[in-house]
């Protein structure tokens, strides 16, 4: 030990190298790291210069992930990693999280990125690549900052329609990335990952793939300069333009119906509590729009609906209309356009989607937070504090008035089976509400918006996260074991329903046990695609002609009748099939105590049917064997 501690504080073995030699002396991977910590001179790290490097090309990349900060990388396994798993086995710090599935490895890194807003890594055999594309999918509507990296077949055997081979693999990614690469010479992996990291996580965000093949991540003798990610970083902190505030300003002001729509942008800029108090100052309405966060407390008093699968309140009195950080609503994301009549002020840090279908009055390209604190000045500025209070009085009753009479609406229609079995999805959420902790996390890939209305979400409270605005299914369970690893001291709580979680998400019950990962998993079971089947009830037209001659061909589940704990049990994850409030409430407090001793819980919750051909569990009678 004293032999190889001196050589390295002498500079004639690297890092790499002492860590393995203690290794070898029979320490633990974890041991040998923490003893290369504790004697490495102050300063030894990978400075702006970079430090050298020679080995393989695993342990390339893994150098250039410890130098990014990485502390998990979500892999799906594959003989191609091999130099990479070596390179794992001697450096603990950075963690393999490991998923059956490569959509649910993608799902599950997507729930890390949204939770700890910065980017998630993969690792994904190249192969798997289109089992991957579902979620990348989802990720990239959401901007989520995903670095996909994968290997791939021997570039030496290129184009010659063999094993695990494709004319192009950069090509099937492209519409969900924001860039690909496949990397051409061992010693550009850390060059070319780095840049991965820096376009993955630079505003807006997105995934990136880069694929390395598996002669150049086996490679050895691999001589390259490792550098700090931080180094590569671009902090874009762009200021809006002052004229520009102030006009927007001014038009707020003047307005007598003025809305504020609210996107991710916002959750991402840090800035929600700044939209707070901007609307706060003259009253202005808030609407949800096209995100995977909850933007806006949806429990204020200014909060007037959602602005993205359905109708905000107040809408068509609408005479200036200022867009923070989401995309523009339109009948693309199933609403209505803005009224012609109003003043239109769109900003964005994804500029490049301002005015691309709507005409604009005001575009600013601009920091959400920055552009919120500068209008909060501007307003401040131009309105004493006495004309503030009478500009809002009128306003501030009416939306008051509006979101009341919304409340009691819902409150009417959840009291038709408040205490009835199955459960209605309002009571559900009700007594999770009463259930969770005040700061839990919630990952929603449900049918309806009762986790939003009955949940208390909002700063200093609970965090929502999802649907994800892809809503491709298959997301929600990976997205909460993401969200959990990012906040390993949060309760967090996904909730799927039982469509979602058969198409294709059982196999993450399997990390979820491998891991200790204490996620409570509460299925939405209805034994139905509930709100497909009443899209589809809408858009027929035997259901048009004769509601009663129409039959739900594809959407009822109940046969087989899944028992979704049975199969936690094969995965070890105790679990309890629910159909009433009561139960709910030893089952939620079940799940806690489980929770706490590090392990995950599931709960099938029965959830009553509703809607067009509820009551009907007729599905087509096809038996194979009996043809």
């Amino acid at each position: 030990m004293k032999a190889l501690a001196k050589k390295f504080l002498d500079h004639e073995l690297s890092r790499r190298e002492f860590t393995l030699g203690v290794a070898a002396l029979g320490f633990s991977g974890a041991a040998a790291e923490s003893v290369g910590a504790a004697i490495a001179p102050p300063g030894s790290g990978p400075g702006r210069s970079g430090a050298p490097f020679s080995g393989t090309g695993g342990e390339a990349l893994a150098e250039t992930l410890l130098a990014a900060g990485a502390e998990y990388v979500f892999d799906t396994n594959s003989t191609g990693q091999t130099s990479f798993y070596d390179a794992l086995m001697s450096r603990p710090q950075l963690k393999m999280i490991v998923a059956l599935q490569e959509g649910q490895a993608v799902s599950m890194a997507h729930g890390y990125e949204l939770a700890a807003r910065r980017p998630g890594f993969l690792m994904l055999p190249g192969i798997g690549m289109p089992n991957s594309m579902s979620n990348m999918y989802n990720a990239w509507k959401d901007r989520s900052s995903l670095v996909v990296l994968s290997d791939g077949s021997n570039t030496k055997l290129a184009g010659r329609d063999g094993f695990q081979q494709a004319d192009d693999w950069l090509a099937m990614t492209a519409p969900f990335t924001k860039w690909q690469w496949a990397v051409d010479h061992p010693g550009r992996i850390p060059e070319m990952v780095r840049r991965g990291i820096k376009l993955a996580a630079t505003p807006t965000g997105g995934p990136v793939y880069v694929r390395m093949p598996g002669n150049i991540i086996g490679a050895a003798d691999i001589q390259a300069t490792i550098y700090p990610q931080s180094a590569f970083t671009v902090d874009v902190q762009m200021e809006p333009k002052p004229e520009l505030i102030e006009r927007t300003a001014q038009y707020l002001v003047d307005a007598k119906h003025p809305m504020i729509n609210v996107g991710s942008e916002v959750t991402r800029a840090g800035a929600v509590e700044a939209v707070v108090e901007l609307a706060e100052l003259l009253a202005i309405p808030v609407t949800q729009g096209y995100s995977v966060y909850g933007d806006f407390p949806y429990r204020h008093p200014l909060f007037s609906g959602f602005y993205s699968m359905g109708y905000p309140r107040g809408l068509l009195k609408t005479d200036v209309f200022l867009n923070l950080g989401s995309p523009m609503p339109d009948p693309a994301i199933i609403t209505a356009a803005v009224p012609d009549t109003a003043r239109i002020i769109n900003a964005r840090v994804e500029y490049d989607r301002i005015a691309n279908v709507s005409p604009v009055d005001v575009a600013i390209a601009a920091g959400i937070r920055e552009t919120t604190n500068a209008l909060i000045d501007a307003v401040s500025g131009m309105t004493t504090k006495s004309r503030r209070k009478k500009l809002a009085a009128e306003r501030l009753a009416a939306v008051k008035k509006g979101g009341a009479a919304a409340a009691e609406r819902r409150r009417r229609r959840a009291a038709r089976g408040w205490d009835g079995a199955p459960m209605y999805a309002e009571r559900l959420c009700y007594e999770l509400d009463r259930w969770l902790e005040p700061d839990a996390a919630v990952v929603v890939e449900t049918g309806d918006r009762s986790p939003q209305h009955w949940i208390d979400f909002g700063p200093g409270r609970r965090t929502l996260i999802g649907p994800t605005t892809g809503f491709a299914l298959g997301w929600g369970v990976g997205a909460a074991l993401g969200a959990k690893i990012a906040l390993p001291d949060t309760e967090v709580v996904a909730l799927v329903g039982d469509g979602a979680l058969l198409f294709g998400q059982l196999e993450s019950l399997w990390t979820a046990s491998r891991y200790d990962i204490p996620v409570v998993v509460i299925v939405f079971n209805n034994h139905s695609y509930d709100s497909e089947r009443g899209r589809i009830h809408v858009g027929s037209r035997v259901a048009r002609a004769d509601k009663n001659t129409w039959k739900d061909m594809s959407c009822y589940l109940g046969d087989p009748d899944v028992n979704f704990v049975s199969i936690a049990q094969g995965f070890d994850i105790e679990g309890v099939v629910v159909s009433r409030p009561e139960e709910f409430q030893s089952a939620l407090a079940r799940a806690r105590s489980v929770n706490r001793e590090g392990r995950p819980f599931i709960i099938d919750a029965a959830i009553a049917r509703r809607g067009p051909g509820a009551d009907s569990t007729w599905h087509p009678g096809i038996s194979i064997a009996q043809t």
